[in-house]
């Protein structure tokens, strides 16, 4: 009778095990899918033309644009969030360049121009983002340009974590990132899926590691601290996508023990929620922006 109360223990867990894991790639495939058909951001490239270009991450052939040609302050690689296009922080890549900055926007991992079947996860930001960094590294016409890094959610919080990694750095904006992979995770399933979260996050965090190895570890605080370099933490008090007060690198700010840290905190009629890319152009942000950039190369 133990023996069958055993057996049947056994097939119960199995059977729930089995349940899990079609639940945990069904999200995966969900959230994480293929991402196609860019909008209409063509229509200002005539004013600021831009060199197409092509990289690996993996076995993946990313798409790349270079934009500002001849400007030689320095170079600004924008790291985009999930489900957005190179070319969709165009308000701020016009800026930059009108700024005399030159511009590295790129297509992440199964996003419209660039190869692979899904996005695969979010440590895959950090991966995209350090391939594009290993082909600037190794590119004649950019090699020599300081190096600024702006990423924009997914892209805020990948800017931050690849710091752990040796490029070399002058200064990082973060908008509205958050910290870890796994804290957004919890954050987005629990809100989709419940209490199911908490059957199926061991399984989650395994997959992570299969699919990811020690970078699913990763986080932006840690980043930070380790560089030392100039970082600005940009984000907006009513952000309910990443909630600047649970999830965000700014939630954290407490751990953070890099001396050339700070952060801008937008609120009232500044505050425009988590969408930077619909930040209206002219504002105040741009030029303290632009100038934290700028100070930094001193």
């Amino acid at each position: 009778m133990k023996n069958k109360k055993i057996g049947m223990a056994i097939i119960f867990l199995c059977l729930v095990c089995s349940g899990c894991t079609v639940i945990l790639l069904e999200l995966f495939s969900d959230v994480f899918g293929r991402f196609d058909g860019q909008g209409p951001f063509d229509s200002w490239v005539v004013n600021y033309p831009r060199e197409e270009i092509f990289f690996y991450s993996g076995n993946n052939k990313l798409q790349g644009f270079i934009y500002g040609a001849g400007n030689n302050k320095g170079l600004v690689v924008i790291s985009p969030g999930i489900y957005s296009y190179a070319d969709e922080y165009d308000k701020m890549i016009r800026f930059l360049i009108d700024n005399e900055w030159r511009v590295f926007s790129y297509n992440c991992t199964g996003v419209d121009g660039s190869e692979g079947d899904s996005m695969r996860g979010l440590s895959q930001g950090i991966l995209d983002l350090d391939a594009a960094l290993r082909y600037i590294g190794n590119s004649n016409d950019l090699l020599d340009l300081p190096v600024m890094l702006m990423g924009f959610s997914w892209g805020g919080f990948s800017v931050c974590a690849a710091l752990e990694y040796d490029h070399n750095i002058t200064a990082v904006v973060s908008f509205a990132g958050f910290n870890s992979t796994q804290e957004a995770m919890k954050h987005q399933l629990v809100e989709e899926v419940g209490g199911v979260f908490y059957v199926i996050s061991s399984q989650l965090w395994a997959l992570e590691k299969q699919l990811f190895g020690e970078t699913a570890k990763l986080t932006a605080v840690d980043g930070i601290n380790k560089s030392g370099i100039p970082v600005m933490l940009v984000l907006c008090e009513n952000d309910d996508i990443i909630p600047p007060d649970t999830i965000s690198i700014y939630a954290h700010k407490d751990k953070i023990n890099n001396p050339n840290f700070q952060s801008l905190y937008l609120e009232g009629e500044e505050a425009y929620g988590h969408y930077f890319k619909n930040y209206p152009e002219g504002k105040e942000l741009y030029d303290r922006v632009n100038e934290f950039l700028g100070n930094s190369l001193d």
